[in-house]
């Protein structure tokens, strides 16, 4: 996946510094450029048109859930036996969603060549059918396969960018940080925006920037209530009785900001996290058994585009303003923000000192 994410990044940043020295809405960019990450990996394909359908797809779908006549089934379910337009948005994108998918599998199932692999695709509708007793598991199903994908699309695009997006917001409002990090990559990379590769399996060697990436993470986990657990025995929490068959969400976002745990919480300050044994995990992708299996790629994504970001450009507020660095006041799953633009300068091939900029 390395060698993928690093080129789709430099491609955006060839795109980026297309439009520099304008107000760019970085928050579309991240998106279009994760949606082209997954399109890549699951169909082998990152063609425009493949690019922007899975894209509008997924924008489609998280305006439609998130809508307040949805979210408020989870609380009183029995509406959803009630005319609700909301919920007939709803089924419509989702079989708009469908439709894409069956398209693609129908695609992959015709041209696939036994035993060659162009992408995950190919590689799981290889294994639909065989019995996979020896490792434990059950047989892979064709529809197994049409909501993995869906979950790839769903789980691994706009969550990523959203982050990515924080970053850039926090770092607008930090510019010590960004020169920093700066500083930190031309020191271990070389200058420029190309070369040497991001050291995604070696992060001491970038201590700031993994430091960074955690505490935008702790600060804003994009998904800030955990998904919801079942109980399968009576337990206790910090004193609290749960018994067998409760539902529990695990509150992340509250976590990162335990005053009793973490030292100025509200304040971000990745140094916290440059201090060995100074600071806990951040639980931003959950943790044990039902961990988010998607975390080394996001981690992977994080890393490398904000590396090639800074190695490539200065970010600037767009006309002086900066962003808010709150989050939108509505209901949902993302924990998301609102939308802003940013300048990007570009750093030109070499270094031209300390904080300085052409």
């Amino acid at each position: 996946m390395e060698p993928l994410v690093e080129q789709l990044t430099q491609e955006f940043c060839e795109r980026m510094r297309a439009q520099a020295g304008t107000p760019v809405a970085i928050q579309k960019e991240f998106s279009l450029l994760t949606c082209a990450i997954i399109c890549h990996l699951t169909f082998g394909d990152k063609e425009d048109t493949l690019v922007h359908t899975f894209h509008d797809c997924v924008q489609d779908l998280m305006r439609t859930w998130e809508h307040w006549s949805i979210q408020m089934l989870d609380i009183i379910p029995f509406l959803r036996f009630f005319p609700n337009p909301g919920l007939w948005r709803l089924k419509r994108a989702l079989e708009n969603r469908d439709h894409i998918v069956e398209k693609q599998l129908r695609q992959h199932k015709e041209s696939m060549v036994a035993g060659q692999w162009r992408d995950m695709t190919d590689y799981m509708l290889q294994r639909v059918g065989r019995l996979r007793a020896e490792e434990g598991c059950g047989q892979l199903l064709e529809g197994h396969v049409h909501m993995s994908v869906v979950d790839l699309f769903i789980g691994g695009t706009e969550t990523t960018a959203t982050t990515l997006s924080w970053a850039v917001a926090f770092l607008l409002h930090h510019p010590e940080i960004q020169q920093r990090l700066q500083e930190e990559l031309d020191r271990e990379l070389g200058p420029g925006a190309s070369g040497s590769r991001i050291p995604y399996r070696d992060p001491t060697r970038l201590p700031l920037l993994s430091a960074t990436v955690a505490e935008v993470l702790r600060l804003r986990p994009v998904v800030p209530l955990a998904l919801p657990h079942c109980t399968t025995r009576p337990s206790s929490i910090s004193g609290y009785d749960i018994p067998e068959g409760m539902v529990v969400i695990p509150n992340l976002q509250g976590a990162h900001l335990d005053e009793t745990v973490w030292e100025r919480p509200q304040e971000f300050r990745p140094d916290r996290f440059l201090v060995p044994g100074a600071s806990p995990r951040v639980l931003a992708f959950g943790c044990g058994a039902r961990v988010c299996l998607g975390e080394p790629l996001a981690r992977l994504e994080l890393l490398v585009v904000l590396a090639q970001l800074l190695r490539a450009f200065t970010l600037m507020p767009a006309a002086g303003t900066l962003p808010s660095l709150r989050p939108r006041a509505r209901c949902g799953v993302n924990l998301s923000m609102q939308p802003f633009q940013v300048q990007l300068q570009p750093r030109g091939a070499g270094v031209l000192g300390r904080g300085q900029h052409p």
